[in-house]
C-alpha cells in the first residue's frame, strides 16, 4: 500500500470517529462547489452569452439559454405582443424569481434540505457573480483577447461548455444551479437515468416557443427566429453533452468477476450496497472450479469494487460493461 492510500485510510478512520467534523467537511465540499459552479456559471454567462448578440439585417436576434431565464424571456415576450407596457429586464427578473420559488418549495420536500439550501445559495452567489464580473471588466477582455467578440458561433461553445461544467460540478457536490436543474435531478433520481436528456427536452420546448414567437411578434424576421434557433439549441447540445459527460452519478455498470474465492461474493456484499448473481463454472483449459460474480454498480464505484475483489483475489478476472438503464431495484444513496 502506498503512502498516499495509507494516509487516506488513516484520514477516513479519523473521520469515522469523529462525526461532528466529518458532517462539517461534508457541508463545507458542497458549499466549495456552489461557490465554484456558481462562478463558472457567471463568467460563462457574462463573458459569452449575455452580451451574445449579432447584427443580421439590421436586426439582433438572442440566444436562450433554456431552463427558467428562458421560460422568463418567453413570458416577456409575450407580454410584449400583447402591448405590455414593462420592459423585457423587469419581466425576466420577475419571473425568473417566481418561477424559482415553488421549484425550491418542491426541492425541499422531495429531494433534500441540504440539497435545497445549497442550491440557493448557489443562485444567490451566481447572481453576485454576474454582478461583480463586469465591474472587472473580465468579460471585455476575454472578448477582445480571443477575438470572438463577434463570433457567435464560439461564443455558444463556450458559454455552452461553462454553464454545463456548472450544473456537472453542482451535481457532483450533489446540489444544483436552480431552476429547471432541480426538475431534471428529481427526475434522474426517480428514474435512475442521466440528467441531461430530461434538461434537453424541456429547454427544446423553451427555445422554439421563443422562435414561433419571434414569428408571431412580425412574420418578416422568420429568418432571425431560426438563427436563434439554430443558436440556442446548439447551445443546449454542448450543455447537455458537458453534464452528462461529467456526471457519473446515474450511470450505471456490469461488473463480471470471475474467481477461485468463496469470500469475494461476501466482501462485495458487506462493503456495498447492491446485491449479487452468483454462478458456479468450471475453467475451460484447467477444469477448476470457479465463481462468476455478476454485480451491477454506479460508474463512480467501478474503481472500489475492482480494488476490494482483486485484495482478496490477486488473481480475479474482471470485465465492466457500461449500461443505459437498469429495470428493478437499484439502490443510489438518497440526497441530504
Amino acid at each position: 500500500m502506498t503512502s498516499l492510500k495509507k494516509t487516506k485510510e488513516k484520514i477516513n478512520n479519523y473521520l469515522y470517529d469523529h462525526y461532528t467534523l466529518k458532517q462539517a467537511l461534508y457541508h463545507g465540499k458542497g458549499f466549495f462547489f456552489a461557490a465554484i459552479s456558481a462562478f463558472i456559471f457567471a463568467f460563462g454567462f457574462t463573458c459569452f452569452i449575455s452580451s451574445a448578440k449579432e447584427i443580421t439585417n439590421d436586426e439582433y436576434f438572442k440566444i436562450i439559454t433554456g431552463g427558467i431565464s428562458g421560460l422568463s424571456q418567453n413570458i416577456a415576450k409575450i407580454v410584449e405582443i400583447c402591448g405590455g407596457q414593462l420592459d423585457h429586464i423587469t419581466i425576466e427578473a420577475i419571473g425568473y424569481t417566481v418561477f424559482n420559488i415553488p421549484l425550491i418549495i418542491f426541492s425541499f420536500f422531495k429531494i433534500g434540505k441540504r440539497f435545497t439550501i445549497l442550491t440557493a445559495i448557489n443562485v444567490g452567489l451566481s447572481s453576485l457573480f454576474i454582478y461583480l464580473i463586469p465591474q472587472m471588466n473580465i468579460n471585455v477582455k476575454i472578448g477582445t483577447s480571443f477575438l470572438i467578440e463577434n463570433q457567435p458561433v464560439a461564443r455558444v461553445i463556450f458559454g455552452g461548455m461553462c454553464t454545463g461544467l456548472a450544473s456537472a460540478l453542482a451535481f457532483k457536490g450533489e446540489i444544483s444551479c436552480g431552476g429547471v436543474d432541480i426538475v431534471t435531478y428529481y427526475f434522474s433520481l426517480r428514474k435512475s437515468t442521466s440528467v441531461g436528456k430530461y434538461g434537453m427536452i424541456f429547454n427544446g420546448v423553451i427555445v422554439t416557443l421563443y422562435s414561433i414567437l419571434i414569428i408571431i411578434d412580425d412574420h418578416s424576421k422568420y429568418d432571425i427566429a431560426i438563427i436563434s434557433l439554430f443558436y440556442s439549441v446548439c447551445y443546449i447540445m454542448v450543455v447537455v453533452f458537458i453534464i452528462d459527460t461529467i456526471n457519473l452519478r446515474n450511470k450505471k455498470v456490469q461488473l463480471q468477476i470471475i474467481t477461485k474465492s468463496n469470500n469475494v461474493s461476501k466482501a462485495l456484499l458487506a462493503h456495498f450496497p447492491h446485491g449479487a448473481t452468483v454462478v458456479k463454472a468450471e475453467g475451460a483449459y484447467s477444469h477448476s472450479d470457479q465463481t462468476m460474480i455478476y454485480m451491477i454498480v454506479s460508474s463512480h464505484e467501478v474503481k472500489s469494487v475492482v480494488t476490494l475483489a482483486r485484495k482478496i483475489d490477486p488473481h480475479a478476472f474482471v470485465t465492466a460493461t457500461s449500461l443505459i438503464q437498469v429495470y428493478g431495484n437499484f439502490f443510489i444513496r438518497p440526497v441530504q
